[in-house]
């Protein structure tokens, strides 16, 4: 046992590497309730949420790992629990015994690896009461029976009952054991058992999550009398099979418990949910601990505004920090092709939703409202709905416009606005809807390479770019850094040339691109 903590107390910093199946992962977030701040699916995937997730996830469970997605998908619009949610994350940062100690109870409720528990609080946990009432009667009370009469009459016939009965029972629960075993129970009885352990922790400033656990167990005292016989079953392997197996226990104690089951789900899910979010507050701990350079506690303010200082992405190795301030006008974002200007919208918007979930940003400083994030930066065309490229940009778009009647701002990063269609029509509705969003309580990034937005935007929207040099001798160099003002290089045909494409198709694309610029808008 001290071993395993010693081991847990020094990996606590370190990242996790494990199979993750964000399919199962996101199991609890799918059955719980969403409301107008939830994080939708274009966002999720348009910021690589799934990828952050692997690098902040350092839980040591199912129920750690579900919450942990469950948290990133809520923003809180609260300071106060925001608050709150800090003070534990920095109790475990600083008390490593106790994150140690905890993390000990979590590792040996350890993982479902086939997600049962969740699909039981779905619903798809057998429930058959005649079942139950058919081998309590051939498991125990007609054994039982058969046994008084053969000492009572002492016949042979009732000893040979018993051992035809016993052969019935044997072959019932041969049939059984899959459906048994192939549920959640088990991994109900580990959670039942850990948060017993966790209700005990003896900490002042846990006690708010402990005493929350404790209240739960109340209400499931019945269901884990039950776990615990099942448990002991399971757990004793041949030894307890010689009595479970010719009485029907385990098939009988199962189906027992399925009824009860379905009357305690909500109950089970929200212990399911309270121990999972100790398990993910010591993970984002772990996280913060091991890059404290880097981050720091957001600044929460009234105004419709956002101020980060050498804001950096998590998922890149050797990040370029930038800052921006955006007091309520949005901002046009240019530059060439590689440059930078989607990682920074990703940068900006991670930081958002970070400093909305955990209170703590990957910047020197981060002031800012909160926001409503809604992106639209990669949609994609839906073969399976008969949906063109452009209609699904319209209908992404379309999400934003929306949500932009709220108290809450808005905060909506646009990648290449209407790439789908003709530049004419494309640039005109890209005006119109920029403007239109400009005049709400909102901030939006438009990232383009329609520098002729500018003429339209001009006093609408602030202008910044990225830029590079393309050498070919010493190929692309970024720097990645942001500038004000507007770009005025291009570098897609430079790019086919570095790539390798014939010059003969360089060099008639240079002249194309000169003679269509001098008619184009």
């Amino acid at each position: 046992m001290n071993s395993v903590k010693r081991i847990l107390s020094s990996d606590f910093t370190r990242p996790k590497e494990k199979r993750r199946n964000m399919n199962k992962i996101r199991k609890l977030f799918d059955l719980s309730k969403k409301n107008k701040y939830t994080i939708d699916e274009t966002t999720w995937d348009d910021l690589l949420m799934d990828d952050i997730f692997t690098k902040l996830d350092r839980t040591c469970s199912t129920a750690g790992e579900a919450m942990l997605y469950h948290m990133l998908r809520n923003p809180l619009m609260d300071k106060n629990k925001l608050q709150d949610r800090e003070k534990y994350i920095k109790l475990f940062r600083e008390n490593t015994d106790l994150s140690a100690h905890l993390r000990y109870i979590l590792f040996y409720m350890g993982f479902d690896s086939n997600n049962n528990l969740i699909e039981m609080i779905e619903g798809l946990l057998s429930v058959n009461k005649l079942k139950f009432l058919l081998y309590k009667f051939l498991g125990q009370v007609l054994p039982l029976l058969l046994s008084i009469l053969a000492i009572i009459f002492k016949e042979p016939k009732f000893i040979f009952l018993i051992f035809i009965l016993i052969n019935i029972n044997i072959r019932i629960q041969e049939k059984e054991k899959d459906t048994v075993k192939a549920t959640g129970i088990v991994y109900l009885g580990k959670l039942l058992l850990s948060s017993i352990k966790l209700s005990k922790v003896d900490n002042l400033n846990l006690s708010p999550l402990t005493k929350r656990i404790n209240l739960l167990l109340n209400e499931l005292k019945s269901i884990n009398r039950s776990i615990k016989f099942i448990n002991i079953i399971t757990g004793l392997g041949g030894i307890m099979e010689f009595l479970s197996v010719p009485f029907l226990l385990e098939a009988t104690t199962y189906y027992k418990i399925s009824g009860r089951f379905i009357e305690k789900r909500d109950t089970i899910l929200s212990l399911y949910s309270a121990v999972g979010e100790i398990d993910a507050l010591i993970s984002i701990a772990s996280y913060i601990e091991s890059n404290k350079d880097k981050c720091t506690t957001p600044l929460f303010i009234d105004k419709t505004t956002i101020k980060i200082t050498e804001g950096i992405h998590p998922l890149l190795d050797n990040p370029v920090a930038n800052s921006i301030t955006i007091d309520h006008k949005g901002i046009v974002l240019t530059g060439t092709n590689m440059s930078g200007k989607s990682t920074f919208l990703r940068m900006i918007t991670v930081n958002i939703l970070l400093a909305q979930t955990f209170n703590f940003v990957l910047a020197k400083s981060y002031e800012a409202c909160f926001f409503n994030i809604i992106s639209s930066i990669s949609p994609k065309d839906d073969i399976n709905n008969n949906k063109s490229y452009y209609i699904s940009e319209a209908e992404s778009i379309l999400r934003i416009l929306k949500s932009l009647n709220d108290y809450i701002p808005v905060f909506c990063p646009i990648d290449e606005i209407f790439r789908g269609t003709n530049p004419i029509e494309r640039i005109a509705s890209s005006a119109e809807i920029l403007n239109y969003i400009n005049k709400k309580n909102a901030i939006c990034i438009v990232a383009t390479h329609d520098r002729e937005l500018s003429n339209l935007l001009n006093g609408e929207y602030d202008f910044y770019f990225f830029s590079e040099d393309v050498n070919i001798s010493t190929g692309l160099n970024f720097d990645y850094k942001l500038k004000e003002g507007i770009s005025k290089t291009r570098n897609a045909i430079k790019l086919l040339d570095y790539a390798g494409f014939p010059k003969e198709i360089t060099k008639g694309a240079y002249k194309r691109a000169k003679s269509l610029s001098t008619n184009f808008i």
